[in-house]
């Protein structure tokens, strides 16, 4: 049974070759899981397993190149050695072009096995705690457990260590400057400058200044479709040029088909986006993630004033779950932070009802106005915390007939104090 205490995979259908590599890597403190059929193994290794496989290239029941499929294709950068005989070179090399990170050939010189293990599993250590770090970063800056938010956590973490130009676009307030700056600090070209630059109608940097600055850097243009087409030439020739190791992130409104359809982005600069695009959706959009920004925020402002973390009233969480919010996560944190200091803004303003014929299953027009008027009461109590008077001040209209109108429709102001 495959397990992570293990550290090298060891296939090779001799036993006594088996045994002899096993003991050789024992004694020098690894690891291993000695098999000689390896039909199911591959399917065992766990995700992220910083460990390597040593796998002979001719083996009785599988061969070793198909072992070496399968654990590219479970996991490409696992480092594989192939182990050949003689005859067997060409089987091997045609193995590292498949994936394998070399092979070494019978019989094996224990010095330059035990240096070949070493020097993958270093590699291998450095690149899983890599991804591991970049994992609790991105868990840190994008909060929630919504489908959506998982996929895009994991798109970041896929793009950030290529070179390939991204197109973030959405509404305001979604999350796409927080997305192209991570993009950029979990890369290994974090140690180099970030350039940003914002383009308007009437921009008067000049495309080529901004192109000599971004040299060695990553390049965040957000409205790239106000450059004029000789610009956009421009930027698209320093994009293809080496020599300027440019990385570009764009940020936009609009898609990109809006762009090229309105003739505002040229054909090149849209081939460099067409599979790196990615949509930042509205809030409203991934409500689930809704509730877990809020509370992160709330914590974390109230860590920040030295207060007592504070804990919601659930129906101030339902609450916040069916608003619109227009400004999208950016409204979000705004009134996380106001609660955390025991101010809120009036409540967001509601979409007028949809006037409808009466029908025979609709409610009597009273019922249907007290309803309203109890969310209207109990809304402002939410944001309000209790406080009748602001509740009233907001609502006005005098403090008794407010009594009267929660008594009415049984609301308890104590529920509301937090």
């Amino acid at each position: 049974m495959f397990d992570e205490k293990y550290n090298v995979l060891l296939i090779d259908d001799d036993p006594d070759i088996l045994t002899a590599y096993q003991d050789l890597l024992e004694q020098e403190g690894y690891r291993v899981l000695a098999i000689a059929n390896p039909q199911t193994i591959v399917q065992q290794i766990p995700t992220d397993w910083k460990g390597v496989v040593l796998c002979d290239v001719m083996l009785p029941r599988i061969s070793g190149l198909t072992v070496l499929d399968e654990i590219m294709q479970s996991d490409a950068l696992i480092p594989v050695i192939m182990i050949t005989g003689h005859g067997d070179v060409p089987m091997a090399v045609n193995a590292v072009k498949k994936g394998a990170t070399d092979f070494l050939e019978k019989p094996v010189s224990p010095e330059n096995l035990l240096q070949q293990v070493e020097n993958s599993l270093n590699k291998r250590r450095q690149y899983i705690d890599q991804r591991q770090w970049q994992r609790e970063k991105l868990n840190q800056q994008f909060i929630g457990h919504s489908d959506w938010i998982n996929t895009h956590r994991l798109q970041l973490q896929a793009l950030a260590d290529s070179h390939l130009p991204v197109f973030l676009w959405g509404e305001n307030g979604t999350g796409r400057f927080l997305s192209a700056v991570n993009l950029h600090h979990l890369s290994q070209r974090n140690p180099h400058s970030l350039v940003f630059y914002e383009c308007t109608e009437h921009s008067q940097h000049p495309i080529i200044n901004l192109i000599e600055q971004s040299k060695n850097s990553t390049l965040i243009i957000k409205h790239l479709h106000w450059l004029s087409g000789t610009e956009q030439n421009q930027l698209t020739a320093a994009l293809h040029s080496e020599a300027n190791n440019i990385r570009f992130i764009a940020i936009s409104d609009f898609p990109l088909v809006t762009l090229i359809q309105q003739y505002h982005l040229s054909a090149e600069l849209y081939s460099l986006f067409i599979h790196t695009q990615i949509e930042l959706l509205p809030l409203h959009k991934h409500p689930a993630d809704i509730v877990d920004i809020f509370l992160h925020y709330v914590h974390k402002s109230c860590i920040q004033l030295h207060k007592s973390v504070l804990e919601p009233p659930k129906k101030l969480l339902q609450h916040l779950c069916h608003q619109q919010w227009i400004g999208n996560v950016t409204e979000l944190i705004s009134v996380a932070e106001l609660y955390a200091i025991g101010l809120l803004s009036k409540p967001h303003a509601t979409t007028p009802p949809t006037v409808k014929l009466k029908t025979d299953d609709m409610n009597p027009l009273n019922e249907q106005i007290g309803r309203y008027e109890k969310q209207v009461i109990e809304d402002a109590l939410i944001f309000f915390q209790g406080r009748i008077n602001e509740v009233a001040n907001y609502l006005d209209i005098p403090r008794k007939k407010l009594y009267l109108r929660m008594r009415k429709y049984g609301i308890d102001k104590r529920e509301y104090k937090f």
